[in-house]
């Protein structure tokens, strides 16, 4: 084989290689692991922070283009929990799973109106109404989220699977109080090799 033609088939290789990790920059996309709570950031008494009554407890690490995260999941009085830190340890948000019930009609009717927009054929696997932390008051957040406050600052999260022009794929999308869009990524599946039984 010709030096020449062996130089063109690298250049191809190498500009299908650039594209390929161009492409899959482009998309924000998430995974979570299940770990041992050895390998969660030391965080407060579990019961200081959520107060009693709380079951079925697990640790997950979530990576995803920003960063990571590191989640407690828990159940306390009939709901689910999810209480998400940074590697040190200080708490970022806080949520638990809703029903469609549970969220204002206009700003379902206008999260719903987004998804058909979006997809041929969608469905909702979860939602979760979220808590963020804006001011460093951990105390304020945990209260707004197990009085479970509908407060203006609040974000949905809906874990959807959509179909579009014959492709199905797995997606977080997050809404505002009022049901607009804030953000959108391609959620990856569960690595269930990590997973701790």
């Amino acid at each position: 084989m010709h030096t020449s033609t062996m130089t063109s088939i690298l250049k191809v290789m190498i500009l299908v290689f650039c594209g390929t990790l161009i492409c899959q920059g482009q998309d924000n996309y998430e995974r979570e692991f299940r770990i041992k709570k050895s390998q969660f950031p030391d965080i407060p008494l579990d019961s200081s922070l959520a107060g009693h009554n709380i079951k079925r407890k697990r640790f997950y690490k979530e990576v995803d283009s920003l960063g990571t995260n590191y989640i407690l999941k828990f159940k306390k009085d009939r709901l689910h929990y999810a209480l998400s830190f940074d590697k040190d340890g200080t708490l970022k948000k806080t949520g638990f799973r809703v029903n469609e019930v549970d969220i204002p009609d206009e700003t379902f009717l206008a999260m719903e109106n987004h998804l058909s927009a979006s997809f041929n054929k969608f469905s909702i696997k979860r939602i979760y109404q979220q808590y963020s932390i804006h001011d460093g008051n951990d105390q304020s957040i945990l209260t707004s989220t197990f009085q479970n406050l509908l407060l203006p600052s609040i974000i949905y999260k809906l874990v959807v699977i959509g179909k579009k022009d014959g492709i199905k794929n797995e997606y977080d999308f997050w809404f505002n109080a009022e049901g607009h869009l804030i953000n959108k990524r391609i959620a990856l599946p569960m690595n269930h090799d990590h997973i701790l039984y």
